[in-house]
């Protein structure tokens, strides 16, 4: 019982019980730190959590966005949150800010660099690195593919190396940035007006309106992604690229490497890409075997 000035007693604390259907409201205070990246409709900050004492990755939607845009960041931040595969992004927490009561989500921050990184600061991978990034994201494709979801936007930039603070030779890939992701079971998919993802990695068939796709189409963009960073930035297709999509040709047919790769690469590189989402029929754990059964030397 409570005392005369209303205070619940120690005993009571004790006993006290949340029922079904109770709810428990918190508010939770990050510290920006700096500003990560933005995009058009929304931008990444790195933050601290002083309760957690760790950084964060909150990533905001922007203000007067569309209501399709809102609720494809609403998507991601759910759909990231249900992630409990170590080679995908996860959600940590979400919620609006106060002022002016814009969406938000943190997600998890990584120390590394993506592969985009690599290839602006013309820092070669060995091929041992590079298959063993290629086998992890194999890993996250195959886990979003059986839950009915294609990403739709892999490419350089989207596949993160994390580095661990206290052992630097511990290395996890990551796959993130899953705002333009596509649920094959949604019944009512939101349209679209724009082309969803990068035209450089996309399959042809992506750049339709309103395009049907499949895991193919994410297959497809891996193989540009890893062509690209096996031969040190070259696309196949970079001599018909020019703003819209050509024919495509043989990948032996485009322009001079910007870095000439051993026979092994060149190999396993020529078996990458594909010329549309139909020629990219096999799924991603087939293709992790494949490419743990290619040569070494």
């Amino acid at each position: 019982m409570s005392d005369e000035s209303g205070e619940i007693g120690e005993g009571e604390i004790e006993n006290v019980e949340l029922p079904p259907g109770a709810l428990i409201t918190q508010s939770k205070t990050y510290k920006i730190v700096q500003r990560l990246g933005e995009g058009g409709f929304g931008k990444v900050y790195k933050v601290f959590d002083p309760i957690m004492n760790r950084y964060a990755a909150l990533k905001m939607i922007k203000m007067n966005v569309p209501e399709d845009e809102r609720r494809r960041f609403r998507q991601e931040a759910r759909l990231c949150g249900t992630f409990m595969h170590p080679n995908l992004i996860r959600t940590i927490e979400v919620g609006t800010t106060q002022e002016h009561g814009l969406f938000w989500f943190a997600m998890e921050y990584l120390d590394g660099s993506d592969l985009m990184g690599y290839l602006d600061r013309r820092e070669p991978l060995a091929f041992e690195q590079i298959r063993e990034i290629f086998r992890q994201t194999l890993d996250a494709l195959t886990h979003v593919h059986a839950r009915n979801f294609v990403h739709c936007d892999i490419k350089p930039a989207n596949i993160f190396v994390a580095t661990d603070l206290y052992d630097r030779n511990l290395r996890l890939v990551k796959l993130i940035d899953f705002g333009v992701a596509k649920d094959l079971a949604d019944p009512n998919p939101t349209p679209s007006k724009r082309i969803m993802g990068d035209p450089f990695y996309m399959p042809p068939e992506q750049t339709y309106a309103n395009p049907q796709l499949d895991a193919r189409a994410d297959l497809y963009a891996l193989g540009m992604t890893f062509y690209e960073v096996i031969t040190g930035g070259r696309h196949p297709f970079e001599d018909l690229f020019q703003g819209t999509r050509a024919r495509p040709c043989s990948p032996s047919a485009s322009g001079s490497r910007r870095r000439r790769a051993p026979t092994c690469r060149s190999a396993w590189a020529r078996s990458m890409p594909a010329t549309s989402m139909r020629s990219s029929p096999r799924p991603a754990r087939r293709i992790r075997t494949s490419a743990s059964r290619a040569p070494r030397s």
